[in-house]
């Protein structure tokens, strides 16, 4: 079962409102030096009009984040942060690191990661080897 984060997506656009850069900033990850793994996006996660999601592995525990659009105007940044990650397949993930005991200062981490992209669960599991 994995760990559902809280988080704040933000989409960096250039001068004539393309997008450049994705960074999803997430509450409450492990204070490590380990970087996110098997990070996997699905576009739809539970069928149609569903949230988006985001899963990835830290420090050998799944973390899943999801994107739940509300209006209109967020349906068109749900399917740019689509056509950005089948398009360029990474993304910055970021959060913060506890307080050192030393400098009591905490500072955020990033990590540009690379993102396996599915349009929905199903999508992902037909894309399994199978074992039979």
């Amino acid at each position: 079962m994995a760990v559902v984060l809280d988080g704040v997506i933000g989409i960096q656009r250039d001068r004539e409102c393309g997008v450049t850069n994705i960074e999803w900033f997430m509450y409450g990850l492990p204070d490590t030096t380990s970087a996110p793994e098997d990070v996997t996006f699905l576009h739809q996660s539970f069928g149609a009009d569903s949230p988006q999601s985001l899963t990835f592995t830290l420090e050998s525990e799944e973390y899943v984040v999801y994107l739940d659009w509300q209006n209109a105007d967020d349906r068109v940044s749900a399917m740019e942060l689509k056509q950005f990650i089948t398009e360029y397949g990474y993304i910055v993930l970021s959060g913060l690191s506890g307080a050192s005991a030393t400098s009591g200062v905490v500072e955020k981490k990033e990590w540009l990661v690379p993102v396996a992209y599915f349009e929905n669960y199903e999508s992902m599991i037909d894309s399994l080897p199978s074992t039979v």
